[in-house]
Parts: C-alpha cells; sequence; structure tokens
C-alpha cells in the first residue's frame, strides 16, 4: 500500500512472511516521487513484455542524441529486419541564466513518453545500464548517463514510402516531480524501399564466407572502417548475437546453436548500416 504523509515522505506498506513491515522512504534527491512511480510503472511493464537490450554506441561521448538531424536515420527495406540505435548522452547538468546571471540546475532525468510516425510493427525500447533509480529499460535516462534507444521491426510489401517519426520527451531537473520542459524530436525519418533483389545483396560493402554456412563464418571487409557493432538477427529482427567496437579486418563468429534456417548480419559503421542475408544449414 502507497500513502502520502504530511511531511512529503512515502509510506510504503507490505506484508512479508506473514508479518506486516512498514517503510518510510524520505523524498530525497536521490528518490523523488516521480522515480518511484516509475519504477512500479515500468517493473509491471517490464514483467508484460520483454525487448532485447541495445548498446549505446561508444563513439558519442558529448551530450546529445545520436545519429544528429543531419545523419539521420538508416533506410529500411522490405522482407529485411530493421534495427536503428539512437544513443542518448544526458548531461550532468545546465546552465541558465536568471535576471542576467548563469544558475546551475542539475538533470534528474529525461523521459521519453511516445514515438508516433513509426512504420507497421515497428516498435522502440530503451535501456541504459548506468542508471542508479529509474529502470534500465524504463525510458528514463538520468542526468550524466549514455542510454539508448532501438527502433525495430520488419516491412511488409504494401509498407513502401517515408515515415515521418515524432519523438515526445520530458527533462526533469533535481528534486522535481513535474517536467522542467517538454520537447518534440521530429528530424528523424524512416524511409521503407521496395524488397532487394540477389543481385542487390551482392553490391553490399561486406562478404560472408562460407554463406551458407553450418558452423561459423567469416564477415569481411571490415578494414579501414569505424565499426560500432555487428549483429546477428533472426527473420523476425529479433537480435541474437552483438559485438560493439570491432577493431578487426575481419571477423568470425560461431553460429552452431542456431535453427538451420535465414539470419540477418547487421553491420553498423561510420553511421551507416548495411544488412548481408545469411543462410544457416
Amino acid at each position: 500500500m502507497l500513502n502520502s504523509l504530511d511531511d512529503g515522505s512515502i509510506l510504503l506498506e507490505f506484508k512479508h512472511q506473514k508479518k506486516k513491515c512498514i517503510i518510510l522512504v524520505a523524498l530525497t534527491k536521490q528518490l523523488n516521487m516521480k522515480k518511484l512511480l516509475l519504477f512500479f510503472a515500468a517493473t509491471i511493464f517490464t514483467v508484460a513484455t520483454a525487448s532485447a537490450q541495445c548498446t549505446p554506441d561508444p563513439q558519442y561521448t558529448s551530450p546529445g542524441v545520436y545519429p544528429d538531424s543531419a545523419t539521420g536515420f538508416a533506410s529500411a527495406m522490405v522482407g529485411i529486419p530493421y534495427d536503428q540505435l539512437i544513443t542518448n548522452v544526458v548531461p550532468v547538468d545546465t546552465t541558465v541564466l536568471v535576471g542576467g546571471f548563469p544558475l546551475t540546475l542539475t538533470f534528474d532525468s529525461v523521459v521519453i513518453v511516445s514515438m508516433s510516425g513509426l512504420p507497421p510493427g515497428y516498435t522502440y525500447s530503451c535501456y541504459d545500464a548506468q542508471n542508479t533509480v529509474s529502470p534500465f529499460d524504463g525510458c528514463a535516462f538520468e542526468g550524466n548517463t549514455i542510454g539508448c534507444v532501438s527502433v525495430a521491426g520488419t516491412s511488409s510489401p504494401g509498407d513502401e514510402g517515408t515515415y515521418n517519426l515524432n519523438i515526445t520527451v520530458e527533462a526533469y531537473l533535481e528534486g522535481g516531480t513535474s517536467p522542467a520542459a517538454t520537447y518534440d524530436i521530429d528530424y528523424y525519418k524512416i524511409v521503407v524501399q521496395p524488397a532487394a533483389g540477389v543481385e542487390e545483396y551482392a553490391s553490399s560493402s561486406f562478404t560472408l564466407f562460407p554463406n551458407p554456412t553450418s558452423e561459423s563464418f567469416t564477415l569481411k571487409g571490415l578494414n579501414g572502417l569505424d565499426i560500432s557493432s555487428v549483429s546477428i538477427l533472426n527473420a523476425e529482427g529479433k537480435r541474437l548475437k552483438s559485438l560493439s567496437a570491432v577493431h578487426s579486418n575481419s571477423l568470425n563468429l560461431n553460429v552452431e546453436g542456431l535453427e538451420n534456417g535465414i539470419y540477418f548480419v547487421q553491420v553498423r559503421y561510420n553511421d551507416k548500416m548495411e544488412v548481408i542475408r545469411l543462410v544457416k544449414q
């Protein structure tokens, strides 16, 4: 049972092993009402749905949202699993001018409230392993952390076109229970292209050998590129394996434990993404 006291604290009452226990939780800078309620809401959401965890792109360390508006999202293709990564670097504080004098305000968190305009069947999930109070996968990114958002799905014939996204974000300052600011990120779009033919697969910058394979394969063509991640996805777009910050000319991956079928190897590099079809037999 959750009750609010006159001094602004929270009284949390529960039963454990037939004994009534009462915990008095003071609202401090480390734990406020917003975060506690967010924790309960995200816990319920996590039990109801499970999604793969994304990994922030390690090349981004300065505060901001990446990719930026100039780079944008990679294009999608009918029949090919799509997985676009957003890296969110939240600063520890911000400085504003009040009466002509600078005032430093500490960030509590930045929360993604909604994402609209996605292609049919696409979903998004969040992850911030550096959160100390908010749930890792609740789409809340605490101050001075680096988290990520994954936008994933597989387009079907008839879904071709351009989809303009709108991401609504709320920013909270330390100690606040209401957002200090609400803003929209509206410069991202996903262009869904028609299905690729065999010749289009062959034009990839990378090669897989052997393909088909029964045990392992080697990904070639990585030399001279800033490879941020290499992932293996199934036909539904679920990420099965992932390696980040690859620094080699080639990469050997074992797929012996995967069932026979069609898979896709996704390579992210230099703010670009390519997908290569893999057959496991």
